[in-house]
């Protein structure tokens, strides 16, 4: 306990610079106007920020995007509180409340208790990520290759079972999956140096490159998908007017916390759980939290009407996985999330290699990382937040929102190119932005194909080295109780879920279809 604490020590003297907060506070300013925006989202804003940040220093890259991750994850419930229309999918549980409690007049509450939930579930959060993570690291140092490739496989087979509400939901996550596993066979082998589903090409020779997949998947199909909707919609349009603006005074700020502190301590306690889980994400999170602060409160009780409850549980319970998804991300070297997908890329970029090993080679910025993060729930909601929430509607009321999308190709685009200065690139880019495309209009899910995309060379090297230690038998799998007890746990998992979608139960972890993507 005491390393922990004179490794914190350190880190703050590292990382609270000028430049690292400000850092903080732009990237924090960013998040929450491309939060704010529906389609956009904090992860598209951080993809394309991330080729940029080849000539930044490592913390000021990694502040910036955390603040824009930060900054996007309160963002979503602006919009889904002034116009019912979610900014982010997470935000959509939020808007069951938030609305309705704007429509009565009270946008200033239901803004704060949005913003002070944000702040509470991050930091409740931050400190599990600071307390777990050191740990978690000496035990993951002591995992050999077979334990390693079945914890990837879990993980994978988690995010399938986790995020399906139905059995086709099931077989679509998995048929997500294998195409990203696919995609990460193709150039090199790793091991042999042969060529691998190439087709000739040399400029294939050195794979797919992370951050144009990444960028293609999430946000230019984003932007094909939003073209389709093109007609001079304005988020104005969604606007109703309001009678009256009902203060919120300090006497009801203090009762709404009494009301939703147990609410609050639960949501980023279980927002931490899931987050901690690879690929499960914000909006499980949110719907998960909504749904046990609905169960466990009492008959007479506003939900659906403007419930403080029903806003402060998802945001809590939302902005928890930001930190929390980070966890096996720098213990394991698993990105949690497609936001820690994005801080994998920015770790890889400034030449640090994400896993047990980073904290033990660079605990500055590791733990200077874990100050930040501390640091930004409180700076960029009292600095950014609170003085964007007055100016909010104004700045959004006669937006039309469709025509910032030809600046984000443009960003793309450069970003792309600057990455290698490759043409061909730019043709793999607009290749793989239409498959994101079919893949969002059939209802898979993109996700899990960028992390299985991240994690299938990690789990290949693992695997076929377990079979090198073991003369190619696969019998080390079944020898190690780890590796045996991992993938039980998967085939478990999966024939769990498939057994329970059979039967038709709901569950608090379902997600309504149009925000689970």
């Amino acid at each position: 306990m005491g390393d922990i604490f004179s490794h914190l020590w350190d880190g703050a003297v590292f990382a609270l610079s000028l430049w690292n907060i400000l850092a903080i506070i732009i990237g924090y300013a960013i998040g929450i106007i491309a939060g704010a925006i529906p389609g956009v989202m904090a992860v598209t804003a951080m993809v394309l920020i991330l080729p940029y940040t080849f000539t930044l220093e490592p913390l000021f890259a990694i502040a910036l995007l955390m603040g824009i991750y930060k900054g996007g994850a309160y963002a979503g419930s602006i919009t889904a509180t002034l116009f019912n229309i979610p900014g982010t999918p997470e935000a959509a549980a939020t808007a069951l409340d938030s609305y309705p409690m704007f429509k009565q007049g009270m946008q200033k509450r239901s803004l704060e208790i949005a913003l002070w939930a944000s702040v509470f579930g991050g930091t409740v959060s931050n400190f599990l990520l600071v307390f777990t993570a050191p740990p978690l690291a000496e035990v993951a140092l002591r995992l050999g290759p077979s334990e390693i490739a079945a914890l990837i496989l879990f993980s994978l087979t988690a995010v399938i079972t986790l995020l399906g509400d139905s059995r086709m939901d099931i077989w679509k996550g998995f048929i997500s999956i294998t195409l990203g596993l696919m995609l990460a066979t193709v150039g090199l082998d790793n091991m042999s140096a042969s060529r691998r589903y190439v087709f000739g090409i040399e400029d294939l020779d050195n794979g797919v490159p992370f951050v144009l997949t990444i960028i293609a998947l999430l946000a230019l199909s984003e932007v094909f998908i939003q073209a389709e909707k093109v007609g001079g919609f304005t988020l104005g349009n969604a606007t109703q007017a309001v009678s009256k603006i009902i203060p919120y005074t300090w006497k009801q700020r203090w009762q709404d916390l009494k009301i939703c502190l147990k609410d609050l301590i639960r949501s980023s306690l279980v927002g931490s759980l899931l987050g901690a889980l690879p690929g499960i994400g914000a909006t499980t999170a949110a719907f998960v939290c909504y749904g046990e602060a609905r169960r466990s409160a009492k008959k007479n009780a506003r939900f659906g009407d403007g419930d403080p409850r029903g806003i402060a549980a998802p945001e809590a319970g939302n902005n928890a996985v930001a930190a929390s998804s980070l966890i096996p991300l720098v213990t394991l070297g698993i990105p949690g999330s497609v936001a820690a997908a994005v801080m994998y890329g920015a770790f890889m970029i400034q030449g640090m290699i994400p896993g047990p090993m980073l904290m033990m080679e660079h605990p500055e910025i590791i733990y200077g990382l874990f100050v930040l993060l501390i640091v930004t729930d409180f700076l960029g909601a009292f600095v950014v937040a609170l003085p964007f929430i007055s100016v909010v509607q104004k700045i959004f009321k006669n937006l039309n929102y469709s025509l910032f999308f030809p600046g984000v190709v443009v960003c793309c685009v450069v970003g792309v190119y600057a990455e290698e200065f490759n043409v061909f690139n730019l043709r793999i880019f607009l290749a793989l932005g239409f498959v994101g495309y079919i893949m969002r209009k059939m209802g898979m899910s993109i996700p899990p194909f960028i992390l299985a995309f991240i994690l299938g060379p990690i789990l290949e090297r693992n695997t076929r080295t377990a079979l090198l230690l073991s003369n190619g038998s696969p019998m080390i799998f079944l020898t190690s109780p780890i590796t045996l007890a991992l993938l039980i746990l998967a085939v478990a998992a999966l024939g769990w879920s498939l057994w329970r979608k059979t039967r038709g139960n709901g569950s608090v972890l379902e997600v309504p279809d149009e925000f689970k993507h």
